[in-house]
């Protein structure tokens, strides 16, 4: 015998689309915010390193159009202190002359206070030789300079 009344079926529960919508909705944020953080970071970085490359990039330029005065000037006062501007002058008319140059790698750092940075670069001389560089910068009166042997 058939029952006059059935027993309607129980409501079909959307379980797995609402994970799927949840789970969706969970990796769009983590993959925004995971962007968003990358791009603030990147620009923190570059705005760290920037001043430091082109410090670096200025004192290789002026070496490049022969004005050893300009160049003279960009270096940290320990170095200015090792070379009088004369000599500075007469040992980089000595050197072969920078035709080009390209920035390999910045990294700057602050240890105890001392903010440095180190600026990898080719230089291409005038003999088609290309030499690998590694510029010490220091930053004195908030302003980066170029220390040690520079060049």
């Amino acid at each position: 015998m058939t029952h006059p009344y059935q027993v309607p079926p129980p409501p079909k529960r959307h379980t797995l689309r609402t994970v799927l919508i949840v789970t969706g909705v969970v990796a769009v944020l983590c993959c925004g915010g995971a962007g968003i953080g990358g791009f603030f970071l990147f620009k923190g970085v570059k705005g760290a390193t920037d001043p430091a490359q082109q410090a670096a990039e200025s004192f290789v330029s002026d070496l490049e159009a022969g004005d050893a005065d300009a160049a003279y000037d960009l270096l940290c006062s320990g170095t200015r202190g090792q070379y009088a501007r004369d000599a500075f002058g007469q040992g980089i008319a000595k050197q072969p002359k920078i035709r080009s140059h390209e920035v390999d790698g910045v990294n700057v750092s602050n240890v105890n206070g001392r903010t440095s940075a180190t600026v990898n670069m080719a230089l291409t001389l005038d003999s088609g030789f290309t030499d690998q560089h590694v510029f010490r910068l220091v930053k004195e009166d908030g302003a980066w300079k170029v220390c040690g042997q520079p060049y």
